[in-house]
């Protein structure tokens, strides 16, 4: 496993997480020894959804009381594990919930309290709106009970205003290539969060057009440059990849590849339901290079975007020993920041071409460069 640093907050998380939304309503065996399998792989970072097992009515959920009896068996305190506050919820609704959430796991704090599935402009102005379940997660945070507050939403218009509100540590925000190209935010608006998928179904090389503008990462630009945790969910866009564009060539793996390749990302939380798939999930580190390959799955799927750098290495070795990708991301986030302590400037590029003759996705790498220099020397 690999760690990287989790925005502002000072921890490192596993860069490969886990979602648990399909785990906690398995046996209880199931779920113990699938969460001792990804700790025991380096994952520390886990979505905790309470899954779907509990009677209709009762607070006190099953899938909670098995996760609890699972982190028995693990080092708790090398975990980051996330409480997820319904946003449709009350403050009152929310507080015997969260209270069971801690009884259930025996721990006194949750490491995220992350408010969940925030799509619509009016929900996101009631929980932030006084007395709403954002001054709530702040009290729990004052308190030692939380120690970090984070967004789980669709919608890149929320994930600006929860970037922009400056209380937020996190923003769970679903990374993938199909959802990256969906271009007309007006119209599909995620209030209903269908229209994303059909926006992503609907893309073709008709719609591609214009600029070959991608702005919905932008969200992943923006919480780089304001040092906020970027957890990427949905890295298969909940199977519709694999359903829609199944000949294309994705796999679970070339798939975690990409989200880990995008600006920003923290870690990734695929979702998984017993050991078996832990293990094949983390075969991302033993595995060949082609395995986790994301290019030619892009290219041969509708969401072949042309022009625009994916961050792939496909045009290495750069003969001037430009880290071309890297060069690219500061260029893509509009900042200088680490720039001056790369070894090797963008004006040392030799104009020779090779990169351009390796590029999958026909970036106009030494424009970028010069770009560069003109940018950042």
């Amino acid at each position: 496993m690999k760690y990287r640093k989790f925005g502002r907050t000072g921890i490192e998380t596993g860069e490969i997480g886990m979602g648990l939304e399909h785990l906690l309503n398995k046996d209880e065996n199931v779920v113990i020894e699938t969460i001792k399998a990804a700790v025991n792989g380096g994952a520390t970072y886990f979505d905790c959804h309470p899954a779907d097992d509990w009677p209709e009515g009762e607070i006190s959920y099953g899938g909670y009381a098995k996760l609890g009896k699972a982190l028995q068996y693990v080092d708790r305190d090398k975990l980051c594990l996330s409480y997820i506050a319904q946003s449709v919820y009350s403050m009152d609704d929310t507080i015997p919930r969260f209270e069971s959430y801690l009884d259930a796991l025996n721990t006194d704090h949750t490491d995220v309290f992350m408010i969940q599935f925030c799509d619509k402009i009016i929900d996101y102005e009631r929980i932030t709106s006084s007395g709403g379940l954002l001054d709530y997660a702040k009290k729990m945070k004052d308190e030692g009970k939380a120690r970090y507050i984070g967004i789980s939403t669709h919608s890149s218009a929320i994930a600006y205003a929860a970037i922009d509100n400056g209380l937020f540590d996190a923003i769970m925000y679903p990374v993938n290539p199909a959802f990256d190209v969906v271009t007309d935010e007006e119209r599909y608006k995620t209030d209903d969060l269908g229209t994303l998928w059909d926006a992503a179904y609907e893309f073709n090389t008709e719609s591609k057009g214009r600029d070959n503008a991608q702005p919905r990462k932008s969200v992943y630009t923006e919480c780089e440059r304001n040092n906020i945790a970027l957890i990427a969910m949905k890295p298969f866009a909940g199977g519709f990849i694999f359903r829609v564009e199944g000949n294309a060539g994705f796999t679970p793996l070339n798939l975690i590849s990409y989200a880990l390749t995008q600006t920003g990302v923290s870690t990734v939380v695929p979702g998984c339901q017993n050991p078996k798939e832990i293990e094949e999930i983390l075969t991302y580190y033993t595995c060949p290079d082609e395995a986790i390959d994301f290019s030619k799955a892009v290219l041969n799927s509708r969401w072949n975007i042309k022009g625009k750098c994916q961050y792939c290495n496909h045009c290495l070795p750069c003969p001037a020993n430009i880290n071309i990708a890297q060069v690219n991301r500061m260029i893509d986030n509009k900042t200088k920041s680490g720039y001056d302590n790369l070894e090797v400037k963008a004006s040392v590029c030799e104009k020779c071409g090779d990169c351009e003759e390796r590029c999958p996705f026909g970036v106009k790498v030494t424009e970028k460069m010069d770009l560069a220099v003109k940018l950042f020397e």
